[in-house]
């Protein structure tokens, strides 16, 4: 469609430019790999006395879960999901022992525990998220562009981004945050994530778009460089021609298009905006990209601001150089 819009252009106004070449790697930065995106935490094992006097904070169940052989190789969402449960049953049973004649030693070493788990519970959650292969995958430069009219995923992406908020939320409110069902509910919007890969897709999508946009608007200035294309803004049967280009592949098919993404995209970036917002100490290459990619004023969404608008300015001084801009005769 956006190769066929700008073949369709260059040939209504006589053109013979190079043509359109969209089959080019992406020329974005790379999602940082794994081990730029991890946070160290302390692995801790408690000793077998030690672990049995947690009897008095029911988390004997938990605990025996994460020791056991799948324990051991949980993925990472599974991991977030232990360390949150586990915090939050230590804080509540905190709570309980400190109303009651309990034993003082008893209450100093879930205090302990406690201390470790409060300190490292950010690590925690931005380990679970972000080194998720899920949402990883969410930021692949391989993946194909969004289909012209499938609704592709977005729905059920934006859902999965509004739980990662919702439980990465727990870092900076944690007195009052509680789970609502979003722990269970996360293994099946990680799948979503993975399996429809809507960023990866977006990403792709805009720059196609963007380098549309470029080459034809590059065209379009080189022509009105030559001699106009409507003398005192007398409509011609040429300029007839290139309106009908106009009309039928850019405001039916190219606009259309652009304007989904361009929606989507401003929901989905704010989404993973908001999710980076939720974490105090973001490792730096992380950062990095953020500034590239998902911040407000990144070069991804300013490059296509600037090739929409140059676009848009393209046509309508074309346009109105023979009276026919959208509404004139």
């Amino acid at each position: 469609m956006l190769e066929t819009y700008s073949i369709r252009v260059a040939n209504s106004l006589d053109m013979d430019t190079e043509e359109l070449d969209l089959s080019q790697p992406l020329k974005l930065p790379s999602y940082p790999r794994r081990r730029e995106r991890i946070k160290q935490v302390t692995d801790l094992r408690q000793g077998l006395i030690e672990v049995l006097n947690l009897r008095h904070c029911q988390l004997l169940d938990l605990i025996a879960e994460r020791n056991s052989s799948l324990g051991k190789v949980m993925p990472p969402s599974k991991k977030m999901v232990y360390e949150i449960r586990l915090y939050s049953g230590l804080r509540n049973c905190l709570q309980r022992l400190e109303k009651t004649e309990t034993d003082p030693a008893l209450i100093q070493q879930i205090q302990t525990i406690f201390t470790v788990k409060h300190n490292e519970l950010e690590a925690n959650l931005w380990n679970g998220i972000f080194t998720s292969e899920a949402v990883e995958r969410n930021f692949s430069l391989s993946e194909p562009a969004l289909p012209l009219q499938e609704e592709a995923g977005f729905s059920q992406s934006r859902q999965a981004l509004i739980i990662l908020n919702q439980i990465a939320s727990l870092n900076n409110n944690r007195e009052k945050w509680s789970d609502s069902g979003y722990l269970d509910q996360l293994e099946s919007h990680l799948h979503a994530l993975y399996s429809l890969r809507y960023g990866s897709r977006w990403l792709r999508s805009l720059a196609l778009i963007k380098n549309t946009l470029n080459h034809t608007s590059e065209v379009i200035e080189e022509r009105l460089k030559e001699r106009p294309l409507c003398f005192n803004q007398q409509t011609t049967p040429k300029a007839r021609i290139v309106k009908n280009v106009f009309n039928k592949y850019y405001a039916g098919q190219v606009q259309p298009y652009m304007a989904r993404i361009d929606r989507q995209g401003k929901e989905w970036l704010a989404l993973n905006r908001n999710l980076l917002g939720n974490f105090t100490d973001i490792p730096q290459p992380m950062q990095a990209y953020k500034n590239q990619i998902l911040a407000a004023d990144a070069p991804l969404w300013l490059n296509y601001t600037q090739a929409r608008d140059r676009h848009i300015l393209a046509w309508q001084t074309l346009l109105k150089q023979c009276n026919l801009m959208p509404g004139s005769s």
